[in-house]
């Protein structure tokens, strides 16, 4: 093989490098509900968030509705294509349609409300630096009242929304998981769970524990805000959602039980001091169990 040959067959170190860095980091995929209401508002204020975060991330939208021309110009938008009876979008089919197309070296599943700043990517650069091969990362969110749409970007908006979380916020229990972050060998393949009901996330953590996948605990260093919302677009409201409703039902049969425990915890934890395991998991449960026990308290007060 000539040397001329040898150079076009294999791109110079230089080359590839600039290909790796070309590649997103992370590939942030999520199902929207129709832009309707608040959930035009929450959704906009997420999105406008995670573009943001610039190009060390790719987003991928699914609907089974139209997402605005607007955001179609500069999203890559997808078609929900499996539905259950009820009409609601399956997460089997939209994990394996993200899993075929995202270029990310991590994906994650994100809720299309959460906002987002700098601090999770750099968290998800961080684990993938890591000497963990394979792991799945999660964490608590900030519960907080957002006003009226803002117009983005607007200077300032998203420090101002993280600033008013030291005051205003409200962290969520352990059991309410927003977000999951991932290596690309993992979640290729899933149940055919319905978004937004209960028991699949719980599934994700204590799937992966069993298989032996680490599963990161990032609260301590990338805060997200979950923009607070009714629940009256699904009858029966919120415990509908997660425990009583069938949807949530036939999640916890295809998940195999609820899994409340082993799918609320994390076995390592990433904050200030470096990412390391967690020996007593269980002390995670008890320290939230005054949230738990509001959250429970919500539930069973309201049906909005």
């Amino acid at each position: 093989m000539t040397p001329t040959t040898l150079s076009a067959a294999r791109p110079s170190a230089r080359l590839r490098k600039a290909e790796a860095n070309a590649r997103p980091l992370v590939t942030i995929f999520t199902v929207l509900k129709p832009f309707v209401g608040e959930a035009d508002t929450h959704q906009r204020n997420a999105l406008a968030s995670w573009q943001m975060l610039g190009p060390d991330v790719e987003i991928l939208l699914f609907s089974d509705t139209s997402i605005p021309d607007d955001l179609r110009a500069r999203f890559t938008c997808l078609p929900c294509i499996a539905t259950n009876e009820l009409g609601t979008p399956l997460l089997d089919d939209v994990f394996r349609v993200a899993a075929d197309i995202a270029r990310g070296s991590v994906r994650a599943f994100v809720n299309g409300d959460i906002v987002l700043d700098q601090r999770f990517t750099h968290s998800v650069r961080r684990l993938q630096d890591s000497d963990l091969a394979s792991w799945l990362a999660i964490g608590q969110r900030t519960e907080l009242d957002v006003p009226a749409a803002v117009q983005h970007p607007a200077a300032g908006w998203l420090d101002d929304c993280f600033q008013k979380c030291e005051t205003q916020g409200e962290l969520a229990s352990v059991v309410c998981k927003d977000y999951f972050i991932f290596t690309a060998d993992l979640f290729q393949d899933l149940p055919a769970f319905a978004i937004g009901r209960g028991n699949w996330d719980n599934w994700m953590v204590a799937h992966s524990k069993s298989n032996g996948i680490p599963v990161v605990d990032i609260t301590a260093v990338a805060p997200v805000i979950h923009q607070r919302h009714g629940y009256a677009h699904v009858s029966g409201g919120r415990g509908a959602v997660y425990v009583s409703g069938p949807e949530a039902k036939e999640n916890q049969r295809l998940a195999g039980g609820r899994h409340l425990i082993s799918g609320s915890t994390a076995n390592w934890r990433f904050d200030k001091s470096g990412i390391r395991r967690v020996r007593w998991t269980s002390w995670t449960l008890c320290k939230d169990a005054f949230r738990f026990a509001g959250l429970l308290l919500r539930m069973l007060m309201r049906s909005d």
